[in-house]
């Protein structure tokens, strides 16, 4: 079955003109919280479909301890556990690299196409019929797996239409007061979805029902006529996962500051985050929270903090773009706002 679009999108735009739909915002926002915050973006759309439920979630509650960005960083939970980690960069061979490449570069449009096919709060697996791509996937992966996954996101540009949306959602209620932000203003929000395929996989396997989807899309694809490529099924729907806000300065989306809460229900137990040599990592203590600040030396984000609610379960990130000049201690009077 093929998914369409119906008025969804019209309803969205006659509440908020600048209302369109955002391809890949989840892995965006997902990389951000991960790598606290990411590097320059790399490719993504090659993530392993074997793990795609395991990229999805994010970390969980907060209490430092500091050491130099080389060493080992650890953060606990209230009980003693170990919630993060830091780990050095791991290095991919330039063989593996290439490769990757070429999967990332193969039938954009196509994935394109599958992306743009998930409505908001919608679930999707797709295939995509292309022999090179398929054969790099099994090369790369080591198994038959195919398919690919997509949660349609929103995004809105109305700050009020967005805290609205977001609220109905049960999503905390979100603003960055315009006397910490100068001539930055708000340019859009995001909510996010987590997929559900508990039943596609199981302990990081594909299952029956995995490869039974598969299959249909395939036989699909082999009796096809058309030069259509992208072939889609809708599957159980996703929850929403995490709201966020960019503020920008003018029209240069290089000056963004991007803030991130994310629910912590269903969060994998412990995160990893690489760092390099070059980049510093301190705690700090804001009205009594225990957060991560980050300060890259050579990144497309600059700068981030991180910290944990656990009273209302949420986690927060904050990442500022390279051109942001804000300084520490405004980054982390945004982060006063969001605490009660």
């Amino acid at each position: 079955m093929e998914v369409k679009r119906n008025d969804v999108e019209e309803k969205l735009i006659e509440q908020d003109p600048k209302s369109h739909y955002i391809i890949d915002v989840r892995d965006a926002v997902m990389e951000r919280i991960a790598c606290l915050p990411a590097k320059k973006p790399q490719p993504n759309m090659l993530r392993r479909p074997l793990v795609m439920a395991a990229s999805l979630l994010l970390v969980t509650s907060l209490s430092v301890t500091v050491y130099a960005a080389t060493e080992l960083i650890q953060i606990r939970s209230k009980d003693g556990k170990v919630v993060l980690e830091t780990k050095p960069k791991p290095e991919v061979s330039k063989e593996l690299q290439e490769k990757q490449d070429r999967l990332h570069s193969l039938d954009t449009a196509s994935r394109s196409l599958a992306w743009r096919s998930a409505l908001p709060g919608q679930a999707i697996a797709y295939y995509i019929h292309n022999q090179e791509m398929n054969d790099l996937k099994k090369e790369l992966y080591g198994k038959d797996t195919l398919l690919e996954f997509e949660a349609g996101s929103i995004s809105l540009g109305a700050l009020g239409v967005f805290q609205e949306e977001a609220k109905k959602r049960g999503m905390p209620n979100m603003k960055v007061p315009s006397r910490l932000l100068n001539e930055y203003s708000f340019n859009e929000g995001y909510l996010s979805f987590n997929l559900d395929l508990s039943d596609l996989f199981h302990e990081g396997e594909p299952t029956k029902a995995y490869y039974d989807i598969q299959n249909e899309l395939i036989r699909q694809a082999e009796a096809s006529t058309t030069s259509r490529k992208v072939f889609i099924k809708e599957i159980k729907p996703p929850s929403v996962s995490s709201v966020s806000l960019i503020y920008v300065k003018g029209s240069d989306m290089e000056t963004s500051i991007g803030v991130i809460a994310a629910k912590r229900s269903g969060m994998n137990p412990k995160q990893e985050i690489h760092f390099t040599e070059a980049d510093h990592v301190e705690k700090v203590l804001v009205k009594g929270h225990e957060m991560i600040y980050v300060k890259y030396a050579d990144a497309y984000f600059n700068q981030g903090l991180a910290w944990v609610d656990e009273q209302h379960d949420l986690y927060y990130h904050i990442s500022l773009n390279n051109k942001v000049a804000l300084k520490k201690e405004e980054v982390l009077e945004i982060a006063e706002s969001f605490i009660n």
